[in-house]
């Protein structure tokens, strides 16, 4: 179903068709090497089977989907992005893998199978209704389904993302509020474990377990300094603060962030600590 969303999450499907997909969609390979250990982990408690059909939502522009491929598994990849479902038929092309993507909305929309696995790497917080999304992911697959999907923990645990928000707050004269409620679709909505305990128990997934997950994010790639600059600067949140700000606000921003993150760079690259979920659940 390649068509456009019109219902609950119409605005995330405006926000990821006209700016959050192409953003992404431009700095794929370094989106890569940043969630490559959180997929690792991801696709380790999945463990897809030969042959077992899964799943992908919220599969951006395919990585989950091709690395459960590689290891067996027919996969499905849905998106509510046009932009990232072309990248990722582009990727499955060019590598040969048997994956199929469809611009979906998974809350909403048929989402055939049934499935025998559903999998999602940092894809499922930003649904307007997550007990109805979730519902309906239950609904596609098979009784005693695995889910199995990767979030973020709380802000407090992922200093990466509040580096350039906390700059910007300091050179603007009158920031907006800093935290938004805890639940609000986007990267953060899961973070709180009983939240989405009761989420799931709601729409029906059983047997639900949630283990944490430490890393680090790398920010910018191999682009170094300037990339991580780039990277923290074009974020939902930064760019939120940056539209309120003068013409100005980017640069200076910029400038403290090269500084501060060049106090942290190794060999190049920029890393901060990162702190996830591995959510697993059953049908």
């Amino acid at each position: 179903m390649d068509e456009q969303t019109t219902g609950a999450n119409a605005e995330q499907a405006r926000y990821w068709t006209n700016d959050g997909g192409p953003s992404w969609v431009r700095d794929q390979a370094a989106f890569d090497l940043m969630l490559e250990p959180f997929e690792r982990a991801l696709l380790d408690a999945l463990d897809p089977r030969p042959g077992e059909r899964v799943l992908d939502v919220g599969c951006g522009f395919g990585s989950t989907a091709l690395g459960a491929s590689a290891r067996g598994a027919d996969v499905h990849g849905v998106d509510i992005a046009p932009p990232m479902i072309e990248r990722a038929r582009a990727r499955a092309r060019a590598t040969g893998a048997g994956v199929t993507f469809a611009v979906v909305d998974a809350q909403e929309d048929a989402l055939g199978g049934p499935y025998d696995a559903v999998v999602s790497r940092f894809g499922v917080m930003f649904f307007a209704d997550p007990s109805r999304a979730f519902r309906n992911l239950a609904a596609a697959t098979l009784p005693g389904g695995r889910l199995v999907f990767v979030c973020w923990q709380p802000i407090d645990r992922n200093p990466w993302m509040i580096a350039a928000p906390a700059v910007l707050r300091t050179l603007m004269d009158n920031p907006p509020p800093s935290a938004p409620p805890a639940t609000t679709a986007g990267p953060l909505a899961f973070g709180d474990t009983s939240y989405v305990d009761h989420v799931l128990a709601n729409a029906g997934w059983n047997s639900r377990a949630f283990a944490p997950f430490d890393s680090s994010a790398r920010l910018g790639g191999n682009d170094g300094v300037a990339g991580a600059v780039s990277h923290a600067l074009n974020t939902t949140a930064a760019k939120a603060l940056l539209a309120l700000g003068d013409a100005t606000l980017r640069d200076r921003a910029a400038a403290v962030l090269s500084d501060q993150f060049s106090s942290l760079a190794i060999d190049g690259v920029v890393r901060f600590p990162a702190a996830a979920w591995i959510v697993t659940a059953r049908r």
